[in-house]
C-alpha cells in the first residue's frame, strides 16, 4: 500500500513540475509581410475536350423528366476466371460470350460493355443516347458511340458495348461520359468519376 501512495505522491510532483514549464510564455511568430508583385488576376478556365469529330461540345439544358437510372459497366476479358462461388456472377462471363464458338468469336465479344437504363418521363421525342470514351492506347483521345430512339417515352435499357477491333487496338476504357441527347441538347448526363 506504501509503494502505491508513494508512487501517487510522486505523480503529483511531477505533474505539478510539468505543468510549470508548460505556462512559460512562447513568443508569437509571424512571417513578414510581402506585396504583391502583380496585380493580375488569371480567371480560372476549365476546359473540356469536345469528342471527335465534333468542333464544339453540346451545350447542357439537363431535364428533370428524363433520367438516367443506372449504369452498369462490364469488363469481358479473358483473363477474367470468375470462380466466386457465386452462380449468378459466374453466369454473367457465359451471358455476354453466349454463341461464340471459334476463338474469332470469343475476341471479337471481349472489352468493355455498358448496360444504361434511362427513362423520359415527358413528352414523346427524339433521342441520342451518346457514350463519349477515352482508352488506355489512345489516352486523351475521345472517342463516341451512339443509339438513336424516335419518337419514344418510356423506361428504356440501352447496351452499347466496345469490343472487337475497337478494344483490342483501343485497350481497357478508362473513362466515360454518357449523355442523353435531345434537340442538339445534352437533357441526361453521368460520368466516371475521372472524366
Amino acid at each position: 500500500m506504501r509503494k502505491i501512495l508513494s508512487l501517487a505522491y510522486l505523480a503529483i510532483w511531477a505533474s505539478w513540475g510539468f505543468a510549470e514549464e508548460d505556462k512559460k510564455e512562447v513568443p508569437d511568430f509571424r512571417p513578414a509581410q510581402v506585396a504583391p508583385t502583380t496585380n493580375v488576376v488569371v480567371p480560372a478556365v476549365v476546359a473540356t475536350r469536345p469528342p471527335d469529330g465534333m468542333a464544339s461540345d453540346l451545350p447542357v439544358a439537363l431535364d428533370d423528366s428524363i433520367s438516367l437510372n443506372k449504369i452498369y459497366t462490364f469488363l469481358n476479358e479473358r483473363t477474367f476466371k470468375p470462380r466466386t462461388g457465386n452462380p449468378m456472377l459466374d453466369y454473367e462471363k457465359k451471358y455476354w460470350e453466349y454463341g461464340a464458338i471459334l476463338q474469332k468469336d470469343v475476341e471479337g465479344r471481349q472489352g468493355n460493355i455498358f448496360v444504361i437504363n434511362w427513362q423520359n418521363g415527358g413528352s414523346p421525342g427524339d433521342f441520342t443516347v451518346r457514350l463519349d470514351y477515352r482508352q488506355a492506347n489512345t489516352r486523351e483521345r475521345v472517342m463516341t458511340k451512339t443509339e438513336e430512339y424516335k419518337n419514344f417515352d418510356g423506361y428504356e435499357k440501352t447496351v452499347i458495348k466496345v469490343v472487337g477491333d475497337d478494344y483490342l487496338r483501343g485497350g481497357v476504357v478508362n473513362s466515360w461520359r454518357i449523355s442523353i441527347v435531345r434537340d442538339g441538347k445534352i437533357v441526361a448526363q453521368e460520368k466516371s468519376f475521372i472524366w
